[in-house]
């Protein structure tokens, strides 16, 4: 059924600058051009699990925002962050119509609890006049653009997680997000598959640094959204969990990469984990997992660190062994 969204989270977060929530809304849609056309990402799952493979009209995309909506309660009073995703390209005509995609920013941004709206692209869909439009149908609210940069090494980028563009294709997006008047948000991946845990650290803050240097050179509204990787099925990335050639990255490895980039600028730490085995979602040991789990999700609302700081776990020596060795 294409009326109503695969999923919908309410969560808390901080938006403009404010404790409050987001509204994530994984719409049912076809799924990622990309992946359709070149087997995409070794570590996304996103389009077989939520993509229908088949073209969703406007009509169906107006139910689904609408249902979406009816998520926020009517007597909020904190600020509301809308976040539309299609598992693919929201700037792709040929995955969201056009029409869609400006009616369903303009049906969330005409709601008062709403204070800013997200959407997300691969960067050769970015064309200032797509930005312009999509602009005018948030009716002067924020509006953020983001990108799945996932790293800033090529060969990681390439070799590794076949994105299929390079860090100067979104750069020159970035560019254009920048002077249409949107924000950028730049997804940055923590552990692609055949890569060990320190090197995974170091490459994700390697790339956040990039990223808000170009942002502070943009002058540009720049968030990192980071995604420590968890293992989706019918990926090459589950294969290698399956074969005991992957684990996804610790969580001492996130709370070392937030504490070390929060600094430089907004960051928000992707916990979703789509249900899945615990043991294919970034983990510690049992006795600390859920607790950081928590931490990272009060950083998110609150952009504080310390209370990943105040973490301790007897599994923190096993973690320092393994990201020295691997």
């Amino acid at each position: 059924m294409t009326r109503l969204p695969k999923q919908v989270e309410w969560i808390t977060a901080q938006v403009q600058g404010r404790p409050g929530f987001r509204l994530m809304v994984i719409l049912t849609a076809p799924g990622c051009a990309y992946a359709r056309t070149s087997g995409g990402c070794t570590n996304c799952g996103f389009p077989q699990t939520f993509g229908t493979g088949k073209p969703v009209s406007m009509e169906d995309y107006i139910a689904q925002i609408k249902a979406a909506l009816a998520r926020i309660p009517a007597d909020s009073q904190a600020p509301v962050e809308v976040d539309l995703y299609n598992s693919g390209s929201y700037f792709n005509p040929e995955e969201v119509p056009e029409l869609a995609q400006l009616a369903m920013l303009a049906l969330a941004a005409a709601r008062h609890e709403v204070a800013s709206l997200l959407v997300e692209t691969r960067p050769e869909y970015v064309t200032t006049a797509r930005l312009e439009r999509a602009l005018s149908a948030c009716r002067g609210k924020p509006l953020e653009v983001g990108i799945g940069l996932e790293s800033a090494n090529p060969e990681i980028l390439s070799r590794r997680i076949h994105k299929g563009y390079t860090w100067e294709q979104f750069a020159a997006a970035a560019r254009l997000v920048t002077a249409g008047g949107a924000g950028l948000l730049a997804y940055v991946l923590l552990k692609p598959i055949n890569t060990g845990e320190r090197e995974a650290i170091e490459d994700s803050v390697v790339t956040a640094h990039k990223v808000f240097a170009l942002g502070y050179e943009l002058k540009c509204p720049t968030r990192v959204a980071l995604e420590p990787c968890f293992v989706a099925p019918q990926t090459p990335l589950y294969h290698a969990f399956e074969q005991g050639r992957y684990r996804p990255p610790w969580l001492w490895s996130v709370a070392e990469v937030v504490s070390r980039i929060a600094p430089l600028g907004r960051v928000l730490v992707g916990l979703s984990d789509e249900g899945m085995n615990p043991l294919q979602a970034p983990h510690n040991c049992e006795h600390c997992t859920g607790r950081f789990r928590l931490a990272l999700a009060a950083f998110n609302q609150t952009q504080d660190a310390a209370g990943l700081s105040a973490i301790s776990c007897e599994c923190h020596k096993r973690w320092l062994t393994e990201a020295e060795r691997f």
